[in-house]
């Protein structure tokens, strides 16, 4: 009978060390304190500016015009991006043949696709240009390259195949009969390989590695859904699509806006749920004005939660495209 009422008094002790030692609070990581940032995008936006919150820096800037194409460089992936930002659209023809492509839709024809801002992967306009084993079903497309419509504006593609590696393209100017064949290389360090049709096509890099930064201040296109999907040029932020969230809060002042708010609201993946309207154009000053109520929280690619909001868009100077921003890390 000791030996029992030992025993259990030994189980007793045992268990209520474990308890005890799992209901030690966990530290939070620590928080920082308020920063404040600054880009310059240019007067008239023609510089895409990318920024980490970790480091407080601009990490790499380049110019919005610079590309035409973006191709997914995850190793299974097969994705295509058109460059919203310098209004690059395309036309699924329904041709196989090079040859019978000469022509292209009118430039208001609704026929011209874009991607939607979002920036998700199933919201492109070329969509699944694939058939079976990463082949090609063979599809021309058309892409215009800018708001002009110009014959050295239009260019003609087809995908030929993609691998864990590579894609590889066809193209031409429209009224070309012979074609010219491009590998894209992926690397899996950057979110997309780039194509530019300038110089006589070229593949290049304008991003920085995507383990670099978090969030990028651009020129994209915007599609406003209510008034029958009306396209129109945009100056905001766009996340990472790499491990990168964010949510929208205006409800909570920034200075109360702590750890124990920020969990409780809805994230999202969507590249341009920061976007452009924290700011309103004042057509009676004729100067935009920031909505200071308008806070951000983004989680980051390394799980860091920092909330932001916008305080100016112009510099000292009194130029516009220089938005200045408040920043702090709350867990």
């Amino acid at each position: 009978m000791k030996g029992l009422l030992s025993l259990y008094m030994l189980s007793a002790a045992l268990l209520f060390a474990s308890c005890e030692k799992d209901d030690k609070p966990v530290p939070l990581p620590a928080k920082g304190e308020a920063e404040y940032g600054n880009v310059e995008m240019g007067e008239d936006y023609t510089d895409q500016v990318f920024f980490d919150l970790e480091t407080g820096r601009v990490v790499h800037m380049s110019e919005i015009n610079s590309w035409h194409l973006a191709f997914d460089a995850s190793t299974e992936g097969y994705h295509i991006f058109l460059n919203g930002g310098a209004d690059v659209v395309i036309y699924k023809t329904g041709e196989t043949n090079f040859n019978n492509v000469t022509s292209a839709p009118g430039n208001t024809s609704k026929e011209w696709l874009f991607d939607r801002p979002s920036g998700l992967p199933d919201s492109t306009a070329m969509g699944d240009w694939r058939s079976t084993g990463g082949l090609s079903t063979n599809e021309i497309y058309i892409v215009k390259l800018n708001p002009t419509y110009d014959p050295n504006n239009l260019k003609k593609i087809r995908l030929v195949y993609v691998s864990n590696s590579e894609y590889v393209m066809e193209y031409a100017d429209l009224d070309e009969k012979i074609t010219h064949t491009i590998s894209i290389p992926k690397d899996n360090n950057y979110n997309y390989s780039y194509f530019s049709f300038s110089e006589g096509g070229k593949v290049l890099q304008p991003d920085p590695p995507k383990n670099a930064w978090d969030i990028v201040f651009t020129r994209y296109r915007y599609i406003y859904y209510d008034l029958d999907n009306f396209p129109y040029m945009v100056n905001g932020v766009l996340l990472n699509p790499y491990n990168t969230t964010a949510a929208e809060d205006t409800t909570t002042p920034f200075a109360e806006l702590d750890n124990t708010k920020i969990l409780s609201l809805p994230f999202s993946n969507h590249r341009d749920i920061i976007g452009f309207n924290w700011k309103e154009y004042n057509f009676n000053t004729e100067r935009y004005e920031i909505d200071k109520d308008k806070n951000f929280v983004i989680k980051t690619r390394k799980n860091q939660y920092y909330k932001m909001r916008f305080l100016d868009f112009y510099n000292k100077q009194g130029i516009k495209g220089s938005p200045s921003f408040e920043f702090q890390r709350v867990y």
